[in-house]
């Protein structure tokens, strides 16, 4: 692992990680743990829906690394393109468009350092698999993402959004994929969530909510730590696993509040 490696990940664990930890006032927004019964039940809630996933993950390397493909590309095309109102074809257009950077367009251009992180995730020949699967449907993105940046000419709303898609493209064939990952995980898909939120929140709340916040980014780093300690392989196969594993565990719960239940309620 680079001196890069480990820059990009700390970047994720201590910066872009923490957006999560809003969950807690989005749940509060929605109506949720307005007292301390339904805190408890909230968190414990959240908590089982992390620890079931990467009970899961070690027992199904290849369907859990495949699922968490496919869910953290929707959660985050639908979180880049939030701005935009859910309306007609062109959405579904762009949410693919956007969806397939991470999960399809990342591991392609970089395959030769990517599978070596997907088989530490899984196993050689879940992430063969994978990868065949990847290469296999990464032309038909290609000619989405084409499709979708000479319909923005003519649609200026998704304009900004394409272009943007574009560089990120771009970024991912200069620079080492786990640095393309987190800068576009910090200062892109988090900076956008955590903003969203801010901008929502009472100013009078404000304070109690970032304490909350720290409270559970603390939490969750402690948490990482302590796996760190579990897993069994050297310690650069660990921290990739405690950093990825992790994330799969975290989205899940964050993907069911965020995108299924208050962007449905348009509390984001």
């Amino acid at each position: 692992m680079t001196t890069v490696d480990i820059f990009a990940l700390a970047l994720i664990v201590f910066l872009g990680i923490p957006h999560g930890s809003l969950d807690g006032v989005i749940a509060r927004r929605l109506g949720w743990s307005k007292n301390l019964i339904e805190q408890i039940s909230f968190n414990v809630i959240y908590l089982s829906i992390a620890i079931l996933v990467v009970i899961v993950w070690f027992y199904m390397p290849l369907i859990s690394l495949s699922i968490f493909l496919v869910i953290s590309g929707i959660h985050f095309g639908m979180s880049d393109i939030s701005k935009i109102q859910n309306t007609g074809s062109s959405y579904y257009f762009s949410l693919i468009s956007h969806a397939g950077l991470i999960p399809i367009a990342l591991p392609v251009i970089q395959k030769d350092y990517v599978i070596e992180v997907f088989t530490i995730l899984s196993n050689n020949t879940a992430s063969k698999i994978i990868f065949s699967t990847l290469e296999t449907i990464f032309p038909l993105y290609l000619v989405i993402v084409s499709a979708y940046f000479f319909y923005s000419i003519y649609n200026k709303k998704w304009l900004f959004n394409s272009v943007s898609l574009i560089i990120l493209i771009l970024l991912a064939f200069l620079i080492p994929p786990l640095l393309t990952f987190a800068l576009y995980f910090c200062f892109w898909h988090s900076r956008g969530h955590m903003l969203r939120i801010w901008q929502r929140v009472e100013i009078n709340e404000r304070r109690s909510y970032i304490l909350e916040t720290v409270g559970y980014t603390i939490f969750t780093w402690l948490i990482l730590a302590s796996g760190l300690w579990l897993l069994d392989g050297s310690l650069n196969e660990s921290i990739i696993q405690m950093v990825f594993i992790g994330l799969a565990a975290l989205t899940v719960p964050h993907m069911i509040l965020v995108d299924f239940w208050a962007n449905r309620r348009k509390v984001l």
